[in-house]
């Protein structure tokens, strides 16, 4: 059975929102509802928000005077490549910035249908490799969630390719990393996820905009099909309940086969990305755990773990 008709048959049964290519979506009218729905989750005051762009790429800036101005971390956010924001994730970067106390760069990619592949990872490329030229590599984590999460792990690639130097460290919380298997978890959390049930039939649909086989395993499109030997350390967090957990695990058993440095924490019970969303005692416990990592990485540091942390 196909990918596309596995998800909808169990999403249906579900009762769970699927992509209908019959019934195309209003994107706009989507991301216009989303900054309406995000309208008072905003960044605490003592953040100072900067718009700007980067080389044509739009951006923001979320900056505190105490933080260290010569660290960043290069935020990319979520939305399945089609919505999300700066704006509807400016609790988060906001928090990040305020509590973790480490200034963010969030990057206003380009975002499909309007803007199929590679628009995105080409965006994100754009503003690394400007950053690159005001901060030291060292001093630059990627972090991103989700389509976000897949962007960071594209642009190690990108930025490897490129020859460019690699960031201190990436983090992705709940990344997608590829479109083509399904994983176990994409059937067995079906009835519990809240994401759209067939999203790998919209990312081909709608972001790859191609039903060409061999483009599914484009390590851009599909970083799990990357080569990731002399990329950033990378940091992998999932919920046990989320349809992504096994883009996870199946990378972290991948970087670790290739013996690269790799960690994955596993949240029991949580909705896809909990992380961004400060207000949850999860999110706050594993955001400090988080804030550890980013510490260590601005300081050369990488403390492998024994196997994956299931988080309590």
């Amino acid at each position: 059975m196909s990918l596309m008709h596995s998800m909808v048959n169990l999403s249906l049964k579900h009762g769970k929102h699927t992509y209908d290519p019959q019934h195309p979506t209003d994107y706009p009218a989507a991301r216009a509802t989303e900054l309406q729905q995000n309208q008072f989750a905003q960044a605490p005051r003592s953040v100072r928000i900067t718009v700007d762009t980067v080389n044509g790429v739009s951006v923001e800036w979320l900056t505190k005077p105490e933080n260290p101005a010569d660290k960043i971390i290069l935020y990319i956010h979520g939305g399945g490549f089609v919505v999300g924001s700066v704006k509807t994730r400016r609790s988060f970067t906001g928090y990040v910035a305020d509590k973790l106390k480490y200034n963010i760069l969030a990057v206003e990619y380009r975002l499909a249908p309007e803007h199929p592949f590679p628009a995105a990872p080409e965006d994100c490329f754009t503003v690394y490799k400007e950053l690159v030229q005001k901060y030291a590599s060292k001093d630059i984590v990627v972090l991103g969630e989700s389509a976000g999460g897949n962007l960071v792990l594209a642009l190690l690639l990108q930025i490897r390719q490129a020859g460019l130097p690699q960031p201190a460290a990436a983090i992705c919380i709940s990344p997608c990393v590829q479109f083509d298997t399904i994983f176990p978890s994409y059937t067995k959390n079906a009835p519990v996820d809240h994401i759209v049930a067939n999203l790998s039939e919209e990312v081909i649909d709608v972001y790859l905009n191609s039903h060409d086989a061999s483009k599914l395993k484009n390590p851009m499109l599909a970083p799990y099909y990357g080569d990731f030997t002399g990329c950033a350390p990378i940091y992998l967090w999932a919920s046990t309940s989320e349809i992504l957990l096994d883009d996870s695990v199946k990378l972290y058993e991948k970087l670790k086969k290739a013996s690269h440095l790799c960690n994955l924490y596993l949240r029991d019970g949580m909705m896809h990305t909990w992380m961004i969303i400060p207000f949850f005692p999860e999110a706050t416990q594993d955001l400090k755990r988080m804030k550890h990592h980013l510490d260590d990485a601005f300081s050369g540091v990488f403390q492998a773990e024994s196997g994956i942390v299931h988080l309590k």
